[in-house]
């Protein structure tokens, strides 16, 4: 689910974006590109949020092993 998520967001973005492009009707283009670029810009801040939980939970395993490895040495 973490890697699929900004990929569904991204595709949608990238849709939105192509379809707002192609379409020939001014107000759709502007409300199908708008769409996609947030669309686009969420993808990273949800990407950057996957990532920061990522890095915190292995920080916490690290620092689990660690103690640990103090209790069985002491």
């Amino acid at each position: 689910m973490q890697i699929v998520l900004p990929s569904l967001v991204s595709g949608l973005g990238l849709v939105f974006l192509l379809l707002g492009i192609f379409i020939d009707q001014a107000v759709i283009r502007v409300v199908f590109i708008t769409i996609g670029a947030v669309l686009l810009w969420l993808d990273f801040f949800i990407t950057m949020a996957i990532f920061r939980y990522n890095v915190r939970d292995t920080n916490r395993r690290m620092r689990r092993i660690e103690e640990r490895s103090l209790k069985d040495e002491g």
